[in-house]
């Protein structure tokens, strides 16, 4: 009769079998894989820059759904009315050319060459190549706070705007002058075209914005991108924003189809004045008081990228410090009881000192201490994976040893004693795969308490981290101040309550998969 020797993985194909009939086991499965995708594609789900990434939107944004509420319908969302365009590929991509002369021409798109330095925008492709001629008796545009400034063409592109005034509002070119013939200095004007009145953002006498709306001959091809935020305006000079603390709101103050127009100005210097400029891009984006998926802070950062970057702290500590603790609990649980004797002695009384010990203050002074060295602070969350293991290995080696204990004086164990076995083959055979089932489990169950930890670690001390790290934590740090007095901001709920809901999601699903584990290698359970 031929004998069929099991397969090595049959085991775990049958443990496998009974997990996925259970189905708190499988719920808690999902939700860490969704944690888990959730961490690992952080850097593709949000580019934001979840610590330095201030001003993304208007500090205490709602998530943009949340317009849907009663509430909030009306608020403006944070984004591109006028969005930037690749002109290398898109043509105008809506945007209407006029020139003030027949001398004016709008010639093809052109490869973006910087050359002479400056700046160069994020991975540019193409620009828009004009070259443009004015009459010398053509008359000066009207805005005086750009002298002796004739429109040369001008770049036009409409939108509508449907929602309450935004916070803020920002406006962007990005633009290189390969020529100025007999012109003195362009200026870049930029205009908003409301239903009812006409608002240039520009002026060359403001030392805040004259840097960013003039070329000179000097410059000719550098690529410069101007950059005007409203806030700046009230301090410009400018008359019609004199006093005014929101540009913005006095600008997109009612509803309808409004311009944006962006004219390229020039100062002539003698007769038949001529200039070639580039353009890569033009945009304006609106700062309203709804952004993303989640929101922003009280610094206008972008909550949703805080919260997929701090779920990596939270799995990589909960996860590490639980692998590292019932890896400790186990030797140690092994040890003293195959061992027993003097070995089991030894480990019990150490086993008892480490559990008397204060665990969370004496975590927070140990992190403090560490905090306070620049060299251990780099890696603060890496000492605090160690510091989680070695104070939180006692309890699992009293639940392996007590395991063990069991498991060695059954006849099995005996009879291959008996029959010549060394310590080995008995650990090998008979006594870890008997314990494996015990630590799978507790592996599980001890990482949700690990998380739970981490975050309250980072509660309380949050100040004794790297700025460049967030975890969940830290968001409820941060945010307890406006959950607990800002009414004005609706208690930001969208702050702090995606990171508490999380940390007790992920929390409750190791439990499950730990329960679930559990009922799978304990006969006793699983028989109920």
């Amino acid at each position: 009769m031929e004998i069929r020797r099991a397969s090595p993985f049959s085991g775990v194909i049958r443990s496998a079998r009974l997990y996925l009939k259970s189905k708190i086991g499988v719920i808690g499965l999902a939700i860490i894989i969704f944690f888990v995708l959730l961490a690992v594609f952080a850097p593709q789900l949000d580019s934001n820059d979840p610590v330095f990434g201030t001003n993304v939107a208007a500090p205490w944004s709602i998530p943009a759904w949340a317009t849907v509420f009663p509430q909030y319908q009306g608020i403006a969302v944070t984004s591109y009315t006028v969005s930037p365009i690749n002109f290398g590929s898109q043509g105008l991509g809506g945007w209407t050319f006029t020139g003030p002369s027949a001398g004016s021409a709008l010639h093809s798109i052109s490869p973006v060459v910087p050359n002479k330095g400056g700046f160069l925008p994020r991975n540019p492709t193409g620009s828009l190549m004009v070259n443009a001629s004015i009459s010398s008796s053509a008359p000066t545009t009207t805005n005086p706070y750009l002298p002796g400034g004739r429109v040369f063409f001008s770049l036009t592109q409409t939108f509508h705007w449907t929602s309450k005034p935004p916070s803020g509002v920002n406006v962007n070119a990005t633009v290189q002058a390969v020529k100025m013939n007999n012109v003195s200095v362009i200026y870049l004007n930029y205009i908003f075209s409301t239903p009812t009145r006409n608002y240039s953002l520009s002026t060359a006498s403001s030392l805040l914005i004259g840097p960013m709306v003039t070329i000179t001959p000097s410059e000719l091809g550098t690529w410069k991108q101007d950059y005007i935020q409203s806030g700046i305006l009230a301090s410009s000079g400018i008359k019609d924003f004199s006093g005014v603390s929101y540009p913005s709101r006095l600008i997109f103050n009612q509803t309808g189809t409004y311009r944006f127009i962006v004219e390229v100005q020039g100062v002539p210097s003698g007769s038949n004045p001529s200039i070639s400029v580039r353009i890569a891009s033009a945009s304006v984006k609106v700062l309203g008081g709804a952004y993303g998926v989640l929101g922003t802070d009280n610094e206008g950062r972008d909550v949703f990228s805080q919260f997929v970057w701090g779920a990596r702290i939270s799995l990589l500590i909960g996860i590490l410090s639980g692998v590292g603790a019932v890896g400790l609990g186990t030797l140690a649980g092994i040890a003293a009881g195959y061992l027993g004797g003097f070995w089991d002695e030894v480990i019990g009384r150490i086993t008892d000192f480490v559990l008397v010990l204060p665990f969370l203050p004496l975590l927070i002074i140990l992190t403090f201490i560490m905090s306070q060295n620049s060299f251990l602070a780099k890696s603060i969350y890496t000492w605090v994976i160690v510091i989680f293991a070695i104070l939180s290995w006692p309890t699992i080696a009293k639940i392996v040893r007590s395991q063990v204990l069991s498991v060695k004086e059954r006849s099995y164990v005996e009879a291959s004693r008996a029959l010549g076995a060394d310590t080995g083959h008995v650990l090998r055979k008979h006594i870890l795969p008997n314990v494996t089932g015990l630590v799978y489990s507790q592996v599980a169950l001890n990482v949700s308490g690990f998380i739970l930890l981490e975050a309250a670690l980072d509660f309380l001390t949050v100040s004794l981290y790297s700025p460049g790290v967030t975890s969940w934590g830290i968001m409820l740090t941060q945010a307890l101040p406006d959950a607990t007095g800002n009414s004005a901001a609706s208690y930001v709920w969208w702050w702090f309550l995606p990171p508490g809901i999380a940390i007790a999601l992920l929390s409750l699903a190791f439990v499950l998969v730990g329960f679930a584990l559990d009922s799978i290698f304990n006969p006793r359970l699983r028989a109920r």
